[in-house]
């Protein structure tokens, strides 16, 4: 298994601390509850440090986690890595160039963080959505539940394309990332829609990049002004 290190900034306590609120709500959602899948309406909402955040948290539970990028359009995890290149990803497994072992990674940077495995996106797919939906990633996805505590799945914006929507019916939740104050409730809704059309169990939305120096929120304000916000079960 190679290494890679990627990124970690220190999180302000309230937003720490609303990541934790973040994983105590998907584990008690329920024990079944073990492949988690984070979408949002559109990009630049901050789905991607969510779920990286999220996995990180749950490994600092002694959790067996794995990160697993599907974004297969427009991946960011490239930009987060500090040390080790990515030579197989996603797209090379699902399209038969490589084994499963080939494309996990091991997030092992010392003291300074804990350790969890990724699974990057690999090129750019032309195809992404068939990748998506073959039966081969449904059968990735139930051997990684089967071997790891928690797998945290990043998918593409479900408002732009519909690979979050594939994705979720084969995990045991979804959660919405949803930037605040730019956003239109209608496309949240539609968002929303698509996810139960798909049987996808909607665990949450995570109201992210929250101004609480706004008392519309009616939110404490912690020193710091943008916080993530868990919106348990709505």
């Amino acid at each position: 298994m190679l290494d890679l290190k990627l990124e970690k900034k220190e999180l302000p306590f309230a937003m720490a601390e609303e990541i934790k609120n973040l994983r105590t709500g998907i584990t008690f959602s329920g024990d079944d509850i073990k492949t988690v899948m984070f979408t949002s309406c559109a990009a630049n909402e901050g789905k991607s440090t969510v779920s990286i955040e999220t996995v990180r948290s749950f490994a600092e539970l002694g959790k067996k986690a794995i990160f697993i990028d599907c974004d297969l359009r427009k991946s960011i995890l490239k930009h987060k890595i500090e040390e080790g290149s990515i030579k197989n990803g996603l797209t090379h497994y699902l399209t038969g160039q490589c084994g499963l072992d080939d494309i996990i990674y091991r997030h092992n940077p010392g003291r300074e963080d804990v350790e969890f495995d990724i699974i990057p996106a690999g090129p750019v797919s032309s195809s992404p959505t068939e990748l998506l939906a073959s039966e081969k990633f449904t059968n990735m996805v139930k051997k990684l539940r089967s071997e790891y505590d928690m797998v945290i799945i990043d998918t593409p914006p479900l408002a732009s394309v519909v690979d979050a929507s594939i994705i979720s019916a084969c995990t045991d939740g979804s959660v919405i990332v949803v930037e605040a104050g730019n956003m239109n409730y209608k496309i949240i809704q539609k968002v929303r829609n698509r996810l139960k059309s798909s049987g996808s169990r909607i665990l949450g939305v995570v109201l992210n990049k929250v101004d609480k120096s706004k008392k519309s929120y009616g939110y404490y304000k912690y020193g710091k002004e943008y916080e993530y916000s868990y919106g348990y079960g709505k």
